[in-house]
């Protein structure tokens, strides 16, 4: 299979990482397989499924018909260092709270938030409202933020050598200021490209958020 077509910055002073050992098939609940990137390790990766309304956690989410909750570690094998991450899946969410500010969201919107910390550079959120189809993706809303630094998400639609898009996503960049900085290919085995200019923590945050969309298990009325 071909990948996915990424913007053309990115093939330039950037690490390309094949996604080694991720599994095809998808647990809904209890322990994962972990897999790696380059110098990234997921391990200890846990899912549950919860069907209830209000808040989850320390994630922002209200008036939420269902959802998936799970979290792993992002282990850095060159710094030898973890980061804990978790993360939650919402199906028809109305409200959140996307990079601080409070958005009212379609019915049928897929909602994805995830947190993390970094000693460096502090508290870290990622979150993405998909409506879930590429002729609606002018309604892709997408941030990663710690309050200081925000970072644009936008959905990637289109094969390398292919000239009609997919009808969804087949992964994400991620870009400050016009610039990518990050992009994850979540379909097939996966891959994820990264800047090698950027700092140590950065490329951890990064790799984090990628970790989580390579984990991210889309919700449908099917799978609720």
């Amino acid at each position: 299979m071909p990948d996915m077509r990424v913007s053309q910055g990115m093939r330039e002073e950037t690490t390309a990482m094949p996604v080694v050992g991720r599994s095809m098939m998808r647990v809904s609940l209890g322990k994962e397989k972990g897999f790696g990137f380059g110098k990234y390790q997921l391990e200890n990766i846990e899912r549950g499924w919860t069907r209830r309304n209000g808040p989850i956690d320390n994630l922002v989410i209200q008036d939420t018909d269902a959802y998936q909750k799970y979290s792993f570690g992002v282990r850095d094998s060159v710094q030898q260092k973890t980061w804990y991450v978790q993360a939650a899946a919402m199906h028809n969410a109305k409200t959140t709270e996307l990079a601080g500010v409070s958005i009212n969201l379609d019915k049928q919107r897929e909602l994805l938030q995830v947190v993390f910390q970094s000693e460096e550079s502090g508290t870290w959120r990622l979150a993405l409202a998909d409506p879930g189809h590429y002729l609606e993706r002018r309604n892709f809303l997408g941030k990663l933020s710690n309050g200081a630094h925000e970072l644009e998400v936008y959905p990637l639609y289109k094969w390398e050598g292919k000239s009609l898009p997919s009808s969804t996503a087949l992964g994400y960049e991620f870009s400050k200021d016009g610039h990518v900085l990050a992009t994850v290919q979540t379909v097939n085995n996966g891959k994820v490209w990264l800047k090698n200019t950027l700092s140590p923590d950065l490329q951890m945050v990064l790799a984090s958020a990628c970790g989580s969309l390579l984990l991210y298990n889309k919700l449908d009325d099917e799978n609720q």
